[in-house]
């Protein structure tokens, strides 16, 4: 555990955290819309999608608040978030049927990167997962995300499948 990472508290997010991760979100958003911008765009966020993230009954959104010494006035608003699903395997006589949890954001404000927030994100999520029966956690980068690969790659993940694209001319 990096220096200070014990005054990082993980917790679920709650409909008043909703300014500070819709920032968050939107580093992530104009990553993603510079590495694949035919895909992404930086767009704003709605106060319809966050609600509809709070009432899930498959989903979870884990914050970690900055700590009281470096927040303004005391307060702790988010500086990083993760998103997260739980889905069942496919109906499907061909697949082996389990459980999993998919983590499809993690943002760690750009100020606060390898202090091991990301971890504690992480390790949290599939806390919450493992406690609804998943047995795996999959999620996603795009490519060229090297500091996202690098990430998971430190924390144990493995390439499973590769999304092949071609333009219809």
């Amino acid at each position: 555990m990096s220096p200070g990472t014990a005054a990082h508290r993980v917790r679920r997010a709650r409909p008043d955290d909703w300014p500070s991760v819709r920032e968050l979100l939107r580093e992530v958003d104009d990553l993603h819309a510079a590495l694949a911008p035919e895909y992404f765009r930086s767009a704003p966020r709605s106060d319809q999608e966050w609600s509809r993230l709070m009432e899930e009954d498959n989903g979870a959104v884990f914050v970690v608040d900055a700590p009281a010494a470096v927040a303004p006035a005391g307060g702790g608003d988010p500086i990083a978030v993760l998103v997260a699903r739980i889905y069942d395997t496919p109906n499907d006589p061909s697949m082996v049927q389990r459980r999993r949890i998919h983590v499809e954001t993690v943002v760690v404000c750009c100020k606060h990167r390898r202090q091991g927030i990301g971890r504690r994100l992480v390790d949290e999520a599939v806390a919450w997962g493992r406690s609804h029966g998943a047995v795996e956690v999959v999620l996603t980068t795009w490519t060229g995300n090297t500091d996202a690969e690098a990430f998971y790659a430190r924390l144990g993940y493995r390439e499973l499948s590769r999304v092949l694209f071609a333009p219809i001319a």
